[in-house]
């Protein structure tokens, strides 16, 4: 019965978004604001319905109801209640529910927040976001229903992926999902400008706080998966340029770039046409990524043809790209701008260059991606392109990325003097070369290595500087005005625009040291029985004894490590192997004993039949840094969440009194 319920909850969704889109189009042609307002709530309610549909399949997995086929396919009785519910979006069907769900709730904010604000161009992101939430629900009712019954009822499932059967499975697919979903805001308001024909700043402005918090989702679901991959996989790193990490990289790339441009529109009425075909693109490698990790086109790309969500996917990309690109086309002399004059060294010219080298990198992503798989579609040839293809070329744009992240900070709208700029430049640039210098002589590097870290330095001591800078200037400004120094507290609570993107560009700079770490990493095997010492590096490892143990639903089999780190006592870890009822193969769970600089990081390749076991071993350098940037962009997105550009609210004011 509720699985009936959910199905035809679906059902009554899709017809409302095709009633909403046609209501909203009329309401808007021949100026029926009843119409609109219907359009409203159909909108609503569609999410209320969607929500439904949700929790049904939820109470399928927890009841084990494997009548469902979806149910069947990815759980189990003997699957903790826990990972029941996060294989609810653990396949095609369950995911692309999440997808409709979080795009259904984000778009009944919208109603509701702008309802009496964005009075020309709302109704037009409300068509927009009804058609892609009807694409959504053709696929949920058609070629990816969840609720299609299986026949016979199986007596169980078949189970979880143990590689999905891990903590990550609860935060990682989420953030990603409101990273993709979330620019799907921006991206239907800049097309509802396109056809509404109001080409000002006012989308840019409306959705600026929907920008910052889809950039931030993305960007701290994609640390989460290489958290999880670097945890779950046993391989000893947590980025392969794996096709599924760079599905989620490259709408990143492009949206980052996007995040930055809309500044140069909204302080200098610039680069209009290049948010427009950034939010696009955004948008579109959205759905790009869906597509190759979601369609089966990775397993196979001769699957492609025998894919029923594939094509679907494929002509929904390529129709959004004709009809948005062409909407740009023919309203791009009203987004045109007169040339302004300005220097070579200019914020506006900075942001230009950033916009270049983000797309390359993207476009590189996208190649390394997809080739392959052409490759075997058009001409039967198996090519794998490999991590070495993407650092050679990625690298080097990171350092000038990461160069001109720091630079961008010391240069001023429309111009900037050479001499003032290299004066400003000067210390920051002798800190990263004595810092690099001594840290070559000390543990020698590459090229790579020494410019990816002084560029890192280069930038972070600017980024500190500005912000030392920003809160002497808070105080000195509230000294004029009160006489007295305002505490530090009130001064850090100032400027939060600028101040949120410094602390945000600090994350960047402690990630590039985590990646810094890679250059330094040290990996070794060996075998040893109980009671035998193996050194690697400063650490000295005793094997202490075997133990079996059950946990949940695996038989996990592992060994006792102690561990001393310059003669001294550090702990105890445990590396196991992990037997699933669902799985053929065992899972390999690593044990990692964690430092500030670097991690120890121990899998268990096999136990033999002596009861000796054999080992890898890695040190990894500086890899917490990469989890620290998280909580660095999560307080810059706080602060610049919290500031409202002064534009924003004369617009408000305005559609008010309108």
């Amino acid at each position: 019965m509720i699985i009936n319920i959910g199905y035809f909850a679906i059902l009554a969704a899709m017809a409302l978004v095709v009633y909403a889109a046609l209501s909203a189009t009329l309401g808007v042609r021949y100026n029926h604001n009843n119409l609109v307002q219907s359009a409203r709530n159909s909108l609503l309610a569609v999410f209320i319905l969607t929500a439904i549909a949700y929790l049904a399949l939820c109470y399928a997995f927890s009841a084990n109801d494997f009548s469902v086929r979806f149910v069947a396919l990815h759980s189990s009785i003997d699957l903790p209640f826990f990972y029941k519910l996060t294989a609810v979006w653990g396949g095609m069907e369950g995911s692309l529910l999440l997808w409709q769900l979080i795009l259904s709730f984000f778009t009944a904010v919208v109603v509701v927040r702008y309802k009496n604000n964005n009075r020309d161009i709302l109704p037009h992101a409300m068509v927009v976001l009804a058609l892609i939430m009807a694409f959504l629900l053709f696929l949920l009712i058609g070629w990816s229903n969840p609720f299609i019954r299986a026949y016979p009822v199986p007596l169980d499932g078949q189970g979880l992926n143990p590689l999905l059967q891990n903590p990550g499975m609860v935060y990682h697919p989420p953030s990603l999902y409101l990273g993709y979903v979330g620019f799907s805001i921006p991206f239907a308001f800049a097309i509802a400008s396109l056809l509404r024909g109001k080409l000002d700043n006012e989308w840019i402005l409306t959705t600026r706080r929907w920008t910052l918090f889809s950039w931030f989702f993305l960007t701290v679901g994609m640390l989460l998966g290489a958290q999880w991959a670097y945890i779950e996989l046993g391989w000893g790193g947590y980025w392969a340029w794996d096709p599924v990490e760079n599905a989620s990289l490259m709408p990143w790339l492009t949206g980052t770039a996007f995040l930055h441009s809309v500044i140069v529109q909204e302080k200098r009425n610039g680069l209009r046409i290049w948010n427009m075909v950034l939010i696009i693109t955004t948008f579109l490698l959205s759905i790009l990524g869906t597509f190759i990790t979601r369609s089966g086109v990775l397993g196979s790309v001769h699957a492609f043809s025998k894919s029923n969500i594939g094509p679907a996917f494929l002509i929904f990309i390529v129709v959004v790209s004709l009809i948005s690109f062409g909407l740009l086309i023919n309203r791009q002399e009203n987004l045109s701008t007169k040339p302004q004059t300005s220097g070579l060294f200019c914020k506006e010219n900075s942001f230009l260059l950033n916009n270049i080298i983000f797309l390359v990198m993207a476009f590189t992503v996208l190649y390394g991606t997809i080739f392959p798989l052409l490759a075997e579609a058009l001409a039967n040839k198996k090519l794998s392109i490999q991590a070495p293809f993407f650092n050679s070329i990625m690298t080097p744009l990171g350092i000038v990325m990461i160069l001109l992240m720091g630079v961008t900070h010391f240069l001023g709208w429309k111009k900037t003097s050479s001499r003032l700029l290299i004066r400003n430049t000067l210390i920051p640039f002798f800190i990263a070369l004595i810092t690099m210098s001594l840290v070559s002589y000390k543990l020698g590097s590459t090229w790579q290595m020494f410019l990816l870290g002084g560029s890192t330095l280069f930038a972070g001591s600017i980024i500190l500087i500005e912000f030392v800078q920003s809160v002497r200037i808070n105080r000195s400004q509230e000294a004029k005005k009160t006489g007295r120094k305002s505490s530090l507290f009130k001064t850090l609570i100032k400027d939060r625009r600028r101040k949120g993107g410094l602390i945000i560009h600090l994350g960047i700079v402690l990630f590039a040291i985590g990646v810094c770490g890679n250059f330094f990493n040290q990996e070794t095997s060996f075998t040893f029985s109980a009671g035998e010492q193996q050194v690697v590096d400063k650490y000295i490892l005793t094997f202490k004894e075997i133990k079996q143990f059950q946990r949940q639903n695996s038989r996990n089999e592992g060994i006792e490590i102690d561990i001393k780190k310059n003669g001294n006592p550090s702990g105890t870890i445990l590396p196991v192997k992990s037997y699933y009822p669902t799985s053929s193969q065992p899972m390999t769970e690593v044990a990692i004993h964690r430092s500030l600089f670097e991690d120890l990081y121990v899998s268990l390749s096999s136990i033999n039949r002596d009861n000796s076991a054999t080992v890898v071993v890695h040190i990894n350098p500086m890899v917490s840094f990469l989890w620290v940037s998280m909580i660095f962009f999560l307080i810059g997105i706080l602060y610049s969440l919290s500031y409202k550009p002064a534009q924003f609210r004369n617009i408000k004011t305005k559609n008010r009194k309108g």
